[in-house]
């Protein structure tokens, strides 16, 4: 299973081999929610945070207050979270319950998801997520995604969706310096090539992974246009577990800029 990774992709209630998610859990959410229609300054003040721990399972998520001020963002959070949770908590009973039989210790699950304001233009919030998880297995997983916020039509985007069309014009747009960045950060970690033995171009890890595979975030100082676009590759997409995240950060340029629908311009700014 792949967790936290995508805000709306991944994320049974009533489990009967542990507990499900108490009724405390969702007053917890429910109550940035609330005050979020209150006004701008009890807004600010309101970050949410939870950590429920039992032998089943260690359970952290965070927000702050900027995703309690948008009560539409924070559910879109908080309901596929809680989904996960419960999945989670029937996962765990049951490997307990089989490790128990044959006499085995069992290591509690472990979940976080964290999310950070990294820039926010005005019209649009732009937050990364920071998620970790262990279920098990020889190693735990972590991974990074962003979550670009149009408050105008209330509802989630991608830097892609800002582009006529879409994916393609991104594509068109980034990935030959992507690539060319992504390969010196692989040298940093592989040390030189051996010329006796080249690289295979076949292997999956030598090659420019497609952006339909990485996390593309903006970013930029707070209340001024996005200034550049954090590139994230998780663990496994471009390259082995053990060279970890692989991170490349392009500046916005003009042709960029001119690429995104009229309505996003004002968003992003070229880096002087």
């Amino acid at each position: 299973m792949r967790p936290i990774a995508i805000l709306l992709a991944v994320l049974a209630v009533g489990c009967s081999e542990g507990p499900a998610p108490s009724s405390h859990d969702a007053q917890n959410a429910v109550l940035p929610l609330q005050k979020a229609a209150r006004g701008p300054a009890e807004r600010a003040s309101r970050p949410f945070s939870m950590n429920d721990k039992t032998d089943l399972l260690e359970f952290q998520l965070g927000w702050p207050a900027e995703v309690s001020a948008l009560p539409s963002l924070a559910t879109k959070i908080w309901d596929p979270i809680l989904k996960h949770k419960a999945e989670l908590l029937k996962s765990a009973a049951a490997e307990k319950a089989e490790r128990t039989k044959g006499g085995f210790d069992f290591h509690g699950y472990e979940s976080s998801s964290e999310y950070r304001v990294v820039g926010d233009s005005g019209r649009m919030l732009s937050l990364v997520n920071e998620w970790y998880e262990y279920t098990g297995g020889a190693h735990p997983m972590h991974g990074t995604a962003g979550v670009l916020w149009d408050r105008p039509v209330n509802r989630a985007t991608t830097v892609a969706g800002l582009l006529d069309n879409g994916a393609n014009r991104l594509q068109a747009l980034l990935a030959k310096a992507y690539c060319a960045a992504l390969d010196a950060e692989r040298a940093k970690k592989r040390g030189p090539v051996d010329d006796d033995q080249p690289r295979s171009a076949d292997d999956p890890f030598n090659q420019c992974p497609p952006f339909s595979d990485l996390a593309v975030i903006p970013r930029g100082p707070s209340g001024k246009p996005f200034t550049t676009l954090l590139i994230h590759a998780d663990p496994y997409v471009a390259g082995p577990y053990v060279e970890g995240d692989y991170d490349v950060e392009l500046p916005v340029t003009a042709a960029f800029v001119a690429a995104l629908k009229p309505e996003y311009r004002a968003s992003f700014a070229p880096l002087h």
